[in-house]
Protein backbone atom coordinates (compact mmCIF):
# COMPACT_ATOMS: atom_id res chain seq x y z
CA UNK A 1 0.00 0.00 0.00
CA UNK A 2 1.20 3.32 -0.50
CA UNK A 3 2.97 4.95 2.40
CA UNK A 4 1.58 8.88 3.62
CA UNK A 5 3.90 11.38 4.19
CA UNK A 6 3.57 14.24 6.16
CA UNK A 7 4.48 16.72 8.18
CA UNK A 8 4.49 14.79 11.71
CA UNK A 9 3.34 11.20 10.57
CA UNK A 10 5.29 9.31 8.40
CA UNK A 11 8.46 9.80 6.68
CA UNK A 12 11.16 9.04 4.54
CA UNK A 13 12.09 5.53 4.63
CA UNK A 14 8.52 4.41 6.01
CA UNK A 15 7.51 2.14 2.82
CA UNK A 16 5.68 -0.40 3.28
CA UNK A 17 3.52 1.26 5.77
CA UNK A 18 -0.60 1.37 5.71
CA UNK A 19 -2.50 4.36 7.38
CA UNK A 20 -5.79 4.20 7.74
CA UNK A 21 -8.44 4.57 10.34
CA UNK A 22 -11.94 2.51 11.40
CA UNK A 23 -15.21 2.99 12.55
CA UNK A 24 -17.90 0.94 13.06
CA UNK A 25 -21.88 1.39 13.72
CA UNK A 26 -25.13 -1.15 12.77
CA UNK A 27 -25.74 -1.75 9.55
CA UNK A 28 -28.26 1.38 9.06
CA UNK A 29 -25.01 3.66 10.17
CA UNK A 30 -23.29 2.33 7.40
CA UNK A 31 -26.11 2.69 4.56
CA UNK A 32 -25.73 5.60 5.96
CA UNK A 33 -21.83 6.43 5.13
CA UNK A 34 -22.23 5.28 1.41
CA UNK A 35 -24.96 8.17 0.95
CA UNK A 36 -22.81 10.66 3.35
CA UNK A 37 -19.68 9.77 1.57
CA UNK A 38 -20.96 11.12 -2.18
CA UNK A 39 -21.21 14.06 -1.07
CA UNK A 40 -17.67 14.25 0.32
CA UNK A 41 -16.01 13.63 -2.65
CA UNK A 42 -15.30 15.52 -5.98
CA UNK A 43 -16.06 13.04 -8.38
CA UNK A 44 -18.72 10.41 -8.46
CA UNK A 45 -17.95 7.18 -6.63
CA UNK A 46 -17.90 4.23 -7.88
CA UNK A 47 -18.74 1.38 -5.62
CA UNK A 48 -17.24 -2.34 -6.54
CA UNK A 49 -18.02 -5.63 -4.46
CA UNK A 50 -16.05 -8.36 -3.09
CA UNK A 51 -16.59 -11.49 -1.04
CA UNK A 52 -13.85 -12.07 0.83
CA UNK A 53 -12.41 -15.21 3.40
CA UNK A 54 -8.83 -14.90 5.14
CA UNK A 55 -7.59 -17.48 6.80
CA UNK A 56 -4.96 -16.40 10.03
CA UNK A 57 -2.38 -18.67 11.06
CA UNK A 58 -0.18 -18.59 14.17
CA UNK A 59 1.89 -20.83 16.42
CA UNK A 60 0.53 -23.19 18.94
CA UNK A 61 1.05 -20.66 21.82
CA UNK A 62 -0.12 -18.16 19.78
CA UNK A 63 3.26 -16.57 19.33
CA UNK A 64 3.15 -14.35 16.75
CA UNK A 65 -0.69 -12.49 18.06
CA UNK A 66 0.47 -12.05 22.04
CA UNK A 67 3.72 -10.07 19.80
CA UNK A 68 1.03 -7.86 17.87
CA UNK A 69 2.19 -9.82 14.48
CA UNK A 70 -0.43 -11.10 11.71
CA UNK A 71 0.20 -13.86 9.29
CA UNK A 72 -2.92 -14.58 6.75
CA UNK A 73 -3.78 -15.45 3.48
CA UNK A 74 -6.84 -14.20 1.79
CA UNK A 75 -8.78 -15.37 -1.28
CA UNK A 76 -10.02 -13.03 -3.47
CA UNK A 77 -11.88 -13.64 -6.84
CA UNK A 78 -9.61 -16.76 -7.61
CA UNK A 79 -6.32 -15.44 -6.30
CA UNK A 80 -4.62 -15.94 -3.36
CA UNK A 81 -2.54 -13.09 -1.18
CA UNK A 82 -0.30 -14.04 1.61
CA UNK A 83 0.12 -11.01 4.08
CA UNK A 84 2.19 -9.98 7.01
CA UNK A 85 1.62 -7.14 9.50
CA UNK A 86 3.92 -6.10 12.44
CA UNK A 87 2.28 -4.96 15.34
CA UNK A 88 0.66 -1.64 15.44
CA UNK A 89 2.06 1.68 16.43
CA UNK A 90 -0.20 4.11 15.41
CA UNK A 91 -2.40 6.33 18.14
CA UNK A 92 -5.71 7.84 18.72
CA UNK A 93 -8.34 6.87 15.66
CA UNK A 94 -5.00 6.09 13.50
CA UNK A 95 -3.44 2.75 12.86
CA UNK A 96 -0.10 2.51 11.46
CA UNK A 97 1.64 -0.81 10.54
CA UNK A 98 3.93 -2.48 8.69
CA UNK A 99 3.01 -5.02 5.96
CA UNK A 100 3.77 -7.02 3.49
CA UNK A 101 2.41 -8.68 0.23
CA UNK A 102 2.78 -11.20 -2.15
CA UNK A 103 0.97 -13.78 -4.24
CA UNK A 104 0.67 -17.56 -3.56
CA UNK A 105 -0.91 -20.66 -4.64
CA UNK A 106 -3.11 -21.73 -2.32
CA UNK A 107 -4.86 -20.31 1.35
CA UNK A 108 -1.53 -22.10 2.90
CA UNK A 109 1.18 -19.77 3.67
CA UNK A 110 4.42 -19.32 1.94
CA UNK A 111 7.19 -18.35 4.65
CA UNK A 112 9.67 -18.84 1.96
CA UNK A 113 8.61 -16.25 -0.45
CA UNK A 114 8.19 -13.50 2.36
CA UNK A 115 10.81 -10.60 2.29
CA UNK A 116 13.85 -10.40 4.74
CA UNK A 117 12.15 -7.30 6.89
CA UNK A 118 8.31 -9.48 7.30
CA UNK A 119 10.64 -12.70 8.14
CA UNK A 120 12.22 -10.35 10.99
CA UNK A 121 9.07 -9.25 11.81
CA UNK A 122 7.58 -13.00 11.93
CA UNK A 123 10.56 -14.23 14.10
CA UNK A 124 11.50 -17.42 14.57
CA UNK A 125 8.56 -20.15 13.09
CA UNK A 126 10.03 -23.59 13.44
CA UNK A 127 8.72 -25.77 10.03
CA UNK A 128 5.30 -27.72 10.34
CA UNK A 129 4.58 -25.48 13.32
CA UNK A 130 1.37 -23.03 12.00
CA UNK A 131 -1.98 -23.35 12.27
CA UNK A 132 -4.97 -22.03 11.24
CA UNK A 133 -6.77 -20.08 14.35
CA UNK A 134 -9.43 -18.40 12.70
CA UNK A 135 -10.97 -16.99 9.64
CA UNK A 136 -13.07 -14.18 8.36
CA UNK A 137 -16.03 -14.06 5.89
CA UNK A 138 -17.11 -10.76 5.00
CA UNK A 139 -18.62 -8.84 1.76
CA UNK A 140 -16.50 -5.72 1.13
CA UNK A 141 -17.92 -2.48 -0.75
CA UNK A 142 -14.75 -0.59 -1.70
CA UNK A 143 -14.79 2.52 -3.63
CA UNK A 144 -12.47 5.71 -3.79
CA UNK A 145 -13.22 9.11 -2.86
CA UNK A 146 -11.11 12.50 -4.15
CA UNK A 147 -10.59 15.34 -2.45
CA UNK A 148 -8.95 18.57 -4.01
CA UNK A 149 -7.57 20.89 -1.70
CA UNK A 150 -7.78 25.03 -3.16
CA UNK A 151 -4.05 24.46 -3.24
CA UNK A 152 -2.34 21.94 -3.67
CA UNK A 153 -2.43 17.79 -4.47
CA UNK A 154 -5.69 15.71 -4.55
CA UNK A 155 -6.23 13.49 -2.08
CA UNK A 156 -7.73 10.11 -2.69
CA UNK A 157 -9.24 8.17 0.20
CA UNK A 158 -9.93 4.70 -0.28
CA UNK A 159 -13.22 3.82 1.75
CA UNK A 160 -14.11 0.13 2.53
CA UNK A 161 -17.18 -0.99 4.01
CA UNK A 162 -17.08 -4.80 5.78
CA UNK A 163 -19.92 -6.60 6.77
CA UNK A 164 -19.40 -10.34 8.31
CA UNK A 165 -18.10 -12.05 10.69
CA UNK A 166 -14.71 -13.57 12.21
CA UNK A 167 -14.82 -17.32 13.10
CA UNK A 168 -12.63 -19.20 15.74
CA UNK A 169 -12.30 -22.87 16.21
CA UNK A 170 -12.01 -22.57 20.17
CA UNK A 171 -10.77 -25.83 22.14
CA UNK A 172 -13.89 -28.19 23.10
CA UNK A 173 -13.85 -29.27 27.01
CA UNK A 174 -12.34 -32.86 27.84
CA UNK A 175 -15.51 -35.55 27.53
CA UNK A 176 -17.97 -33.63 25.54
CA UNK A 177 -19.58 -35.79 22.96
CA UNK A 178 -18.67 -35.29 19.99
CA UNK A 179 -21.49 -33.45 18.42
CA UNK A 180 -21.78 -30.97 21.33
CA UNK A 181 -17.81 -30.44 20.80
CA UNK A 182 -18.24 -29.41 17.31
CA UNK A 183 -21.23 -27.00 18.23
CA UNK A 184 -19.38 -25.25 20.87
CA UNK A 185 -15.66 -25.24 18.90
CA UNK A 186 -16.89 -22.58 16.76
CA UNK A 187 -16.96 -18.85 18.00
CA UNK A 188 -18.03 -16.00 16.30
CA UNK A 189 -18.02 -12.53 16.39
CA UNK A 190 -19.91 -9.51 13.81
CA UNK A 191 -18.04 -7.52 11.88
CA UNK A 192 -19.54 -4.06 10.73
CA UNK A 193 -17.16 -1.70 9.87
CA UNK A 194 -15.78 1.42 7.90
CA UNK A 195 -12.66 1.60 7.05
CA UNK A 196 -10.78 4.49 6.00
CA UNK A 197 -7.20 4.67 3.99
CA UNK A 198 -5.07 7.44 2.78
CA UNK A 199 -4.31 6.75 -0.82
CA UNK A 200 -2.17 10.00 -1.30
CA UNK A 201 -2.52 13.64 -0.54
CA UNK A 202 -3.03 15.40 2.52
CA UNK A 203 -3.55 13.67 5.97
CA UNK A 204 -6.27 16.23 7.16
CA UNK A 205 -8.42 15.24 3.91
CA UNK A 206 -8.33 11.62 5.91
CA UNK A 207 -9.17 12.79 9.05
CA UNK A 208 -11.79 15.28 7.96
CA UNK A 209 -13.84 12.61 6.11
CA UNK A 210 -13.92 10.68 9.10
CA UNK A 211 -15.22 13.15 11.30
CA UNK A 212 -17.98 13.61 8.54
CA UNK A 213 -18.85 9.86 8.33
CA UNK A 214 -18.19 9.28 12.62
CA UNK A 215 -20.78 12.37 12.82
CA UNK A 216 -23.65 11.23 9.96
CA UNK A 217 -23.61 7.34 11.49
CA UNK A 218 -23.26 7.74 14.46
CA UNK A 219 -20.17 5.82 14.77
CA UNK A 220 -18.01 4.99 17.03
CA UNK A 221 -13.93 4.11 16.61
CA UNK A 222 -12.49 0.85 16.14
CA UNK A 223 -9.42 0.30 17.88
CA UNK A 224 -9.30 -3.99 17.11
CA UNK A 225 -8.26 -5.15 13.69
CA UNK A 226 -10.03 -8.11 12.49
CA UNK A 227 -6.92 -10.41 13.46
CA UNK A 228 -7.24 -8.48 17.20
CA UNK A 229 -11.00 -9.87 17.26
CA UNK A 230 -10.66 -13.35 16.05
CA UNK A 231 -7.48 -13.69 18.68
CA UNK A 232 -10.47 -12.47 21.40
CA UNK A 233 -12.49 -15.12 20.66
CA UNK A 234 -9.84 -17.50 21.13
CA UNK A 235 -8.64 -15.96 24.53
CA UNK A 236 -10.08 -13.70 27.39
CA UNK A 237 -9.28 -10.24 26.41
CA UNK A 238 -7.03 -8.53 28.37
CA UNK A 239 -8.61 -6.13 30.96
CA UNK A 240 -5.96 -5.07 33.29
CA UNK A 241 -5.37 -1.25 34.03
CA UNK A 242 -2.49 -0.21 31.60
CA UNK A 243 0.19 2.70 33.49
CA UNK A 244 1.53 5.34 31.83
CA UNK A 245 4.90 4.69 29.81
CA UNK A 246 7.51 7.50 29.92
CA UNK A 247 7.49 9.77 27.36
CA UNK A 248 10.76 9.82 25.41
CA UNK A 249 11.65 13.47 24.46
CA UNK A 250 14.90 14.25 23.53
CA UNK A 251 16.82 17.97 23.93
CA UNK A 252 17.45 18.04 20.59
CA UNK A 253 13.76 17.37 19.45
CA UNK A 254 11.62 20.66 18.09
CA UNK A 255 8.78 21.76 20.49
CA UNK A 256 6.34 20.28 18.26
CA UNK A 257 7.68 17.18 17.94
CA UNK A 258 8.17 16.95 21.60
CA UNK A 259 3.94 18.08 21.71
CA UNK A 260 3.68 15.41 19.26
CA UNK A 261 4.86 12.43 21.74
CA UNK A 262 3.42 13.72 24.32
CA UNK A 263 -0.23 13.45 22.90
CA UNK A 264 0.49 10.46 21.00
CA UNK A 265 1.58 8.96 24.89
CA UNK A 266 -1.60 10.39 26.33
CA UNK A 267 -3.74 9.28 23.54
CA UNK A 268 -2.21 5.86 23.64
CA UNK A 269 -2.37 5.44 27.44
CA UNK A 270 -5.99 6.98 27.46
CA UNK A 271 -7.33 4.29 24.94
CA UNK A 272 -5.52 1.69 26.15
CA UNK A 273 -7.71 2.06 29.25
CA UNK A 274 -11.10 2.39 27.43
CA UNK A 275 -11.51 -1.72 28.40
CA UNK A 276 -10.64 -1.81 32.01
CA UNK A 277 -13.05 1.24 32.84
CA UNK A 278 -15.59 -0.34 31.29
CA UNK A 279 -15.06 -2.94 32.98
CA UNK A 280 -15.03 -1.80 36.30
CA UNK A 281 -13.48 -4.68 38.24
CA UNK A 282 -10.06 -2.79 38.86
CA UNK A 283 -10.71 0.87 39.89
CA UNK A 284 -7.20 1.47 38.28
CA UNK A 285 -8.43 1.53 35.12
CA UNK A 286 -10.78 4.52 35.57
CA UNK A 287 -7.70 6.05 37.62
CA UNK A 288 -5.28 5.56 34.58
CA UNK A 289 -7.59 7.17 32.20
CA UNK A 290 -7.61 9.68 34.29
CA UNK A 291 -4.35 10.20 34.84
CA UNK A 292 -3.92 10.11 30.64
CA UNK A 293 -6.32 13.00 30.07
CA UNK A 294 -4.76 15.19 33.19
CA UNK A 295 -1.42 14.82 31.44
CA UNK A 296 -2.63 16.15 28.38
CA UNK A 297 -4.27 18.91 30.41
CA UNK A 298 -1.44 19.43 31.73
CA UNK A 299 0.99 19.97 28.57
CA UNK A 300 -1.84 22.44 27.02
CA UNK A 301 -0.81 24.21 30.02
CA UNK A 302 2.92 23.55 30.24
CA UNK A 303 3.19 25.25 26.54
CA UNK A 304 0.26 27.74 26.77
CA UNK A 305 2.68 30.90 25.75
CA UNK A 306 3.53 28.70 22.95
CA UNK A 307 -0.29 27.84 21.76
CA UNK A 308 -2.24 30.29 19.92
CA UNK A 309 -5.63 29.76 21.91
CA UNK A 310 -7.57 30.05 18.87
CA UNK A 311 -6.34 26.28 18.23
CA UNK A 312 -6.58 24.93 21.39
CA UNK A 313 -9.13 25.76 23.51
CA UNK A 314 -11.25 23.08 21.61
CA UNK A 315 -9.37 20.63 22.95
CA UNK A 316 -8.96 21.78 25.98
CA UNK A 317 -12.76 21.89 26.41
CA UNK A 318 -13.09 18.19 25.62
CA UNK A 319 -10.61 17.32 27.63
CA UNK A 320 -12.47 18.18 30.25
CA UNK A 321 -15.95 17.17 29.00
CA UNK A 322 -14.33 13.65 29.23
CA UNK A 323 -12.15 13.95 32.80
CA UNK A 324 -15.75 15.26 34.32
CA UNK A 325 -17.30 12.36 33.08
CA UNK A 326 -14.89 9.77 34.74
CA UNK A 327 -15.08 12.15 38.29
CA UNK A 328 -17.56 10.68 40.00
CA UNK A 329 -16.44 7.17 39.30
CA UNK A 330 -13.13 8.27 40.61
CA UNK A 331 -14.37 10.18 43.77
CA UNK A 332 -16.20 6.96 44.53
CA UNK A 333 -13.31 4.82 44.05
CA UNK A 334 -11.42 7.01 46.35
CA UNK A 335 -13.99 7.17 48.66
CA UNK A 336 -14.94 3.29 49.27
CA UNK A 337 -11.47 2.45 49.28
CA UNK A 338 -9.31 5.07 50.97
CA UNK A 339 -12.05 7.04 53.31
CA UNK A 340 -15.09 4.26 54.30
CA UNK A 341 -12.00 1.05 54.23
CA UNK A 342 -9.40 2.12 56.82
CA UNK A 343 -12.33 2.74 59.79
CA UNK A 344 -15.09 0.11 58.79
CA UNK A 345 -12.02 -2.64 58.88
CA UNK A 346 -11.02 -1.10 62.14
CA UNK A 347 -14.75 -1.87 63.42
CA UNK A 348 -15.93 1.33 64.00
CA UNK A 349 -19.69 1.93 64.03
CA UNK A 350 -20.31 -1.43 62.23
CA UNK A 351 -23.60 -1.50 61.78
CA UNK A 352 -24.12 2.04 60.49
CA UNK A 353 -21.08 1.57 58.23
CA UNK A 354 -22.31 -1.37 56.34
CA UNK A 355 -25.72 0.56 55.63
CA UNK A 356 -22.98 3.55 54.41
CA UNK A 357 -20.96 0.60 52.12
CA UNK A 358 -24.39 -0.36 50.68
CA UNK A 359 -25.19 3.56 49.64
CA UNK A 360 -21.56 4.53 48.37
CA UNK A 361 -21.79 1.48 46.02
CA UNK A 362 -24.87 2.55 44.57
CA UNK A 363 -23.61 5.59 43.81
CA UNK A 364 -20.73 4.24 42.75
CA UNK A 365 -22.29 1.64 40.07
CA UNK A 366 -24.02 4.93 38.77
CA UNK A 367 -21.06 6.82 38.14
CA UNK A 368 -19.49 3.72 36.52
CA UNK A 369 -22.66 3.77 34.06
CA UNK A 370 -21.90 7.14 33.08
CA UNK A 371 -18.20 6.30 32.21
CA UNK A 372 -19.66 3.22 29.88
CA UNK A 373 -21.85 6.07 28.42
CA UNK A 374 -19.57 8.86 27.85
CA UNK A 375 -17.15 5.82 26.05
CA UNK A 376 -19.75 4.68 24.04
CA UNK A 377 -20.99 8.62 22.95
CA UNK A 378 -20.52 9.90 19.14
CA UNK A 379 -19.25 13.13 21.23
CA UNK A 380 -16.37 10.48 22.84
CA UNK A 381 -15.64 9.05 19.03
CA UNK A 382 -15.52 12.50 17.83
CA UNK A 383 -12.93 13.39 20.22
CA UNK A 384 -10.35 10.70 19.84
CA UNK A 385 -10.96 11.60 15.76
CA UNK A 386 -10.23 15.12 16.50
CA UNK A 387 -7.41 14.48 18.58
CA UNK A 388 -5.95 11.78 16.32
CA UNK A 389 -5.99 14.67 13.34
CA UNK A 390 -4.57 17.34 15.57
CA UNK A 391 -1.80 15.23 16.99
CA UNK A 392 -0.46 14.06 13.01
CA UNK A 393 -0.96 16.91 11.48
CA UNK A 394 0.26 19.40 13.96
CA UNK A 395 -2.78 21.40 14.19
CA UNK A 396 -1.86 23.86 17.15
CA UNK A 397 1.05 24.81 15.20
CA UNK A 398 1.37 27.53 12.28
CA UNK A 399 1.50 25.31 8.99
CA UNK A 400 4.52 25.72 7.74
CA UNK A 401 6.04 26.68 10.74
CA UNK A 402 8.47 28.85 10.25
CA UNK A 403 12.16 27.82 11.33
CA UNK A 404 12.35 30.81 14.34
CA UNK A 405 9.29 30.21 15.36
CA UNK A 406 9.67 29.21 18.80
CA UNK A 407 7.64 26.13 18.50
CA UNK A 408 10.45 25.25 15.41
CA UNK A 409 12.98 25.73 18.89
CA UNK A 410 14.19 22.69 20.55
CA UNK A 411 13.06 21.38 23.56
CA UNK A 412 15.93 21.59 25.49
CA UNK A 413 15.93 25.58 25.19
CA UNK A 414 13.10 25.37 26.91
CA UNK A 415 12.38 22.85 29.40
CA UNK A 416 14.56 24.64 32.07
CA UNK A 417 12.28 27.83 32.04
CA UNK A 418 8.86 25.41 32.02
CA UNK A 419 10.81 23.75 34.92
CA UNK A 420 11.41 26.79 36.98
CA UNK A 421 8.62 28.44 36.52
CA UNK A 422 6.62 25.81 37.53
CA UNK A 423 9.00 25.39 40.77
CA UNK A 424 9.28 29.14 41.82
CA UNK A 425 5.11 28.70 41.56
CA UNK A 426 5.17 26.10 43.56
CA UNK A 427 7.62 27.08 46.15
CA UNK A 428 5.79 30.76 46.24
CA UNK A 429 2.21 28.81 47.08
CA UNK A 430 3.86 26.86 50.13
CA UNK A 431 5.21 29.98 51.78
CA UNK A 432 4.37 29.31 55.37
CA UNK A 433 2.76 26.34 54.86
CA UNK A 434 1.78 25.89 58.33
CA UNK A 435 -0.43 28.62 58.50
CA UNK A 436 -1.74 28.23 55.24
CA UNK A 437 -5.82 28.00 55.51
CA UNK A 438 -7.57 25.42 53.76
CA UNK A 439 -8.43 27.41 50.23
CA UNK A 440 -4.80 28.29 50.09
CA UNK A 441 -3.41 24.38 50.79
CA UNK A 442 -5.66 23.04 47.49
CA UNK A 443 -4.16 26.10 45.58
CA UNK A 444 -1.00 24.58 46.79
CA UNK A 445 -1.97 20.98 46.14
CA UNK A 446 -2.47 21.99 42.18
CA UNK A 447 0.59 23.22 42.01
CA UNK A 448 2.41 20.18 43.26
CA UNK A 449 0.42 18.44 41.29
CA UNK A 450 1.33 20.49 38.04
CA UNK A 451 4.91 20.32 39.21
CA UNK A 452 4.66 16.93 39.08
CA UNK A 453 3.02 16.48 35.70
CA UNK A 454 5.76 18.78 34.41
CA UNK A 455 8.80 16.73 35.32
CA UNK A 456 7.38 14.13 34.07
CA UNK A 457 7.25 15.12 30.89
CA UNK A 458 10.81 16.65 30.82
CA UNK A 459 12.93 15.13 33.26
CA UNK A 460 14.01 12.36 30.65
CA UNK A 461 16.08 15.47 29.17
CA UNK A 462 18.11 15.31 32.35
CA UNK A 463 20.77 13.02 34.06
CA UNK A 464 21.80 14.51 36.86
CA UNK A 465 22.61 12.94 40.36
CA UNK A 466 20.02 15.45 41.70
CA UNK A 467 16.99 14.29 39.97
CA UNK A 468 15.96 11.24 41.73
CA UNK A 469 16.51 12.93 45.24
CA UNK A 470 13.85 15.98 43.78
CA UNK A 471 11.87 13.51 42.23
CA UNK A 472 11.10 11.16 45.78
CA UNK A 473 10.48 14.66 47.56
CA UNK A 474 8.19 15.80 44.90
CA UNK A 475 6.00 12.45 44.63
CA UNK A 476 5.78 12.27 48.87
CA UNK A 477 5.03 15.69 49.07
CA UNK A 478 2.08 14.93 45.93
CA UNK A 479 1.15 12.19 47.96
CA UNK A 480 0.59 14.06 51.39
CA UNK A 481 -1.80 16.49 49.27
CA UNK A 482 -3.60 14.04 47.28
CA UNK A 483 -5.23 12.80 50.79
CA UNK A 484 -5.93 16.09 52.47
CA UNK A 485 -8.06 16.33 48.80
CA UNK A 486 -9.45 12.87 49.03
CA UNK A 487 -10.71 13.77 52.87
CA UNK A 488 -12.13 16.96 51.26
CA UNK A 489 -14.30 15.30 48.68
CA UNK A 490 -15.04 12.65 51.00
CA UNK A 491 -17.25 15.50 53.20
CA UNK A 492 -18.64 16.81 49.82
CA UNK A 493 -20.16 12.51 49.49
CA UNK A 494 -21.05 12.28 52.39
CA UNK A 495 -23.26 15.34 52.74
CA UNK A 496 -24.85 14.48 49.49
CA UNK A 497 -25.43 10.70 51.02
CA UNK A 498 -26.84 12.33 54.31
CA UNK A 499 -28.81 14.80 52.82
CA UNK A 500 -30.42 12.18 50.29
CA UNK A 501 -30.93 9.82 52.97
CA UNK A 502 -34.98 8.86 53.92
CA UNK A 503 -35.25 6.85 57.47
CA UNK A 504 -38.88 5.02 56.39
CA UNK A 505 -38.87 3.92 59.60
CA UNK A 506 -35.66 1.54 59.37
CA UNK A 507 -33.30 3.89 60.87
CA UNK A 508 -31.10 4.14 57.72
CA UNK A 509 -31.29 8.05 57.49
CA UNK A 510 -30.22 7.83 61.59
CA UNK A 511 -27.19 4.86 60.45
CA UNK A 512 -25.59 7.05 57.27
CA UNK A 513 -25.16 10.31 59.54
CA UNK A 514 -23.66 7.85 62.47
CA UNK A 515 -21.65 6.50 60.01
CA UNK A 516 -20.58 10.11 58.27
CA UNK A 517 -19.71 11.43 61.53
CA UNK A 518 -17.44 8.55 62.79
CA UNK A 519 -15.63 8.89 59.13
CA UNK A 520 -15.13 12.68 59.63
CA UNK A 521 -13.87 12.34 62.64
CA UNK A 522 -11.42 9.23 61.69
CA UNK A 523 -10.04 11.37 59.44
CA UNK A 524 -9.77 14.60 61.23
CA UNK A 525 -7.88 12.89 63.67
CA UNK A 526 -5.57 11.20 60.69
CA UNK A 527 -4.96 14.68 59.17
CA UNK A 528 -3.78 16.06 62.61
CA UNK A 529 -1.50 13.96 63.33
CA UNK A 530 -0.09 13.19 59.71
CA UNK A 531 0.98 17.57 59.88
CA UNK A 532 4.39 16.94 61.25
CA UNK A 533 5.01 14.50 58.38
CA UNK A 534 3.18 17.34 55.65
CA UNK A 535 5.92 19.80 56.88
CA UNK A 536 8.76 17.34 57.15
CA UNK A 537 8.04 16.62 53.16
CA UNK A 538 7.56 20.17 52.41
CA UNK A 539 11.27 21.19 54.32
CA UNK A 540 12.96 18.28 52.57
CA UNK A 541 11.12 19.26 48.83
CA UNK A 542 12.44 23.00 49.03
CA UNK A 543 15.84 22.00 49.89
CA UNK A 544 15.94 19.46 46.88
CA UNK A 545 18.08 21.36 44.52
CA UNK A 546 16.36 21.62 41.26
CA UNK A 547 17.87 18.92 38.93
CA UNK A 548 17.69 20.98 35.70
CA UNK A 549 19.77 23.42 37.12
CA UNK A 550 22.92 21.49 38.36
CA UNK A 551 24.67 20.54 35.12
CA UNK A 552 24.91 17.04 33.65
Amino acid sequence: MTSTTSQGTAGAGNANREYECKLGGTAQALRTVKKTAQSLSKSRLTWTTDDLESVYYDTPDLRLGRRGVTLRVRKKKGRFIQNVKSENDGSGALFARGEWEQDVDSLMPRLDLLPEAAVEVLGLVLPGELRETFRTRFTREQAVLTRRAPMGPESRIEIAIDNGEVVANKPSGPGAARGRAASRAKAREVIQECELELQMGDPRDLFEVALELQQAGGLTIVQDSKAARGYRLLEAPETAPVRAAKTPLEAGQSVNDAICEILRAGTRHMLANEVPSIDGTDPEGVHQFRVAVRRMRSMLSVFSKLLDPARVDWLKAELKWIADQFGPARDWDVFIAEILGPPMAAGVEPAAMIVLAAAAEDRRRDAYVQVREALKSSRYAALVLKLSAFTETQGWAPQPCPPDHPLAQTIGDWSAAILSRAHKKTVRAGDGLENLDVPARHLLRIRVKKLRYNTDFLQALYDTPAKKKYLKALERLQDDFGHLNDVAVAETLLSELTVDAHDNGNGEGDALRAAAAAILGWHSRGLHDSEPRLLEDWRAFTKAPPFWRTGK
